[in-house]
């Protein structure tokens, strides 16, 4: 008998397993680090949704997981990506979207985007060192920049230090599609 959904995720901070257990538990399904996942695991699935994050522009991990979805003739695949962005950036989203899936996978899979936050304590030490140089030239840049937009702002104030922005409210959407097309 085939189980009907699978929420795989890979998360190096914690925000995208948070999500990806929110999910899983408000649906009631299978979860997995994507580690212990193989096309043959997928094929035993019906529907697999994939977390990860937004990392310098790709959703960590998805071109190995839509490979994964090929080989194993998923039919129903969705991913969400999470990231430090609040949902207010639509413009940065949207472009990381159509950086990460070409004009026929924006139509045809389902993609979510949901703000999680940073967490410099649990960054691999190059990554923590990258961001806190990105974090330092563009603080050094808006300064200088006399009409800073909202999103500027905002941006300038949370780079530095870790938060976390993440909510239950953000896996609604999924969770909603989920339930009305799938269950």
């Amino acid at each position: 008998m085939k189980n009907k959904i699978l929420v795989c995720y890979k998360s190096v901070t914690g925000f995208t397993k948070g999500y990806a257990e929110m999910i899983a538990r408000e649906i009631e399904c299978a979860i997995r680090d994507v580690k212990d996942v193989t096309p043959e695991i997928l094929s035993q699935y019906d529907i697999v949704v994939f977390g990860s994050r937004f990392h310098a522009g790709t959703v960590d991990g998805l071109k190995r997981i839509k490979d994964y979805v090929e080989k194993s003739k998923v039919k129903n695949f969705i991913i969400f990506a999470t990231g430090a962005m609040p949902n207010a950036a639509e413009g940065t989203i949207r472009q990381a979207w159509e950086n990460n899936l070409n004009s026929d996978e924006l139509i045809h899979i389902p993609h979510f985007y949901m703000p999680g936050g940073l967490c410099y304590e649990k960054m691999p030490l190059s990554e923590k060192i990258l961001m806190k140089t990105f974090a330092a030239v563009m603080k050094k840049k808006l300064r200088k920049k006399k009409d800073k937009t909202e999103e500027e702002r905002q941006f300038e104030r949370v780079i530095s230090t870790s938060y976390d922005i993440s909510s239950k409210e953000y896996v609604k959407p999924l969770i909603s599609l989920l339930k009305e097309k799938y269950m």
